[in-house]
């Protein structure tokens, strides 16, 4: 007698709705402008995602995990990166709790260490309402440039491009650089002629020819504007170090025990977290 079709509809995971920390402001005609997105739990498919993590496809592993629990159709390449941390945050709470370990050195006494984060203690920071391009004249070149926030796909493409592409002029470009020069749509040098380069045209120009000659303090000034419009969980957590009992400055670590589901643990006399 042939089994009967097995009604597995119980293990369906229903979705969330999240509002983005961007609230969609930066994003056009695509499924993100509406500044919210719907998640569910990771299933033991994705599990098997976080085993092949290496050096090499870190990003590309986070972005399919984010990827696969978006019901939303755009691809998540199109998010910045501060909303798709956010998200991956999200889900780790979703999927085993928001508390997790992990074993750091302490920024004062730098002892080793196991730190508690609770993802759900961290506050949000939403993004004022403001438009891209931006623009900002560089304070030592003088380059005049407008710019993007950065989005996932300049991380992977920073973080995972070839260096045979990279040194093809002869030239090594830090991934933190090639992020940067993804996010200059234009720039207007400053020379006699006024030249205006574009990412479109010119982005190989740009990158190899004038990253590697601008003043640091340019770069500089380019990060940090940049970190004017952060969004997401950006600010960090008070800890405190059970050897020293100073107080630092905790943020959410993607630590090996964030993709894991996190044993029950308290602290022995000594201050130390041991398993229960």
């Amino acid at each position: 007698m042939p089994k009967k079709e097995l009604d597995l509809s119980f293990l369906i995971q229903e979705s969330e709705e999240i509002e983005l920390p961007s609230k969609g402001i930066l994003y056009k005609d695509n499924d993100f402008s509406k500044g919210r997105v719907h998640i569910r739990p990771w299933l033991t498919s994705e599990e098997k995602l976080i085993d092949k993590f290496n050096r090499g496809n870190f990003y590309s592993i986070l972005k399919r995990l984010v990827q696969n629990v978006i019901e939303e159709k755009t691809p998540v390449d199109e998010l910045t990166i501060n909303d798709f941390f956010y998200i991956l945050y999200l889900v780790r709470s979703m999927s085993y709790g928001p508390i997790y370990y992990t074993e750091i050195e302490c920024p004062i006494c730098e002892s080793k260490i196991q730190s508690k984060i609770d993802l759900s203690k961290y506050k949000i920071k939403y993004l004022d309402l403001c438009k891209e391009p931006f623009e900002m004249r560089m304070p030592k070149s003088g380059i005049e440039i407008k710019f993007r926030l950065p989005r996932v796909k300049d991380l992977i493409e920073a973080t995972e491009k070839t260096h045979s592409d990279t040194m093809k002029f002869g030239i090594n470009i830090s991934p933190d650089i090639y992020k940067l020069a993804r996010c200059v749509e234009e720039m207007v040098l400053n020379n006699s002629e006024r030249d205006i380069l574009t990412q479109k045209d010119d982005f190989d120009t740009m990158l190899y020819k004038i990253w590697p000659k601008l003043p640091a303090i340019d770069a500089a000034a380019l990060r940090e504007e940049i970190s004017k419009y952060d969004h997401g969980y950006v600010i960090n957590e008070l800890a405190k170090c059970p050897k020293c009992e100073n107080y630092f400055e905790q943020a959410p670590i993607l630590s090996f025990e964030f993709f894991r589901p996190s044993n029950t643990r308290t602290t022995d006399d000594s201050g130390s977290i041991i398993d229960i």
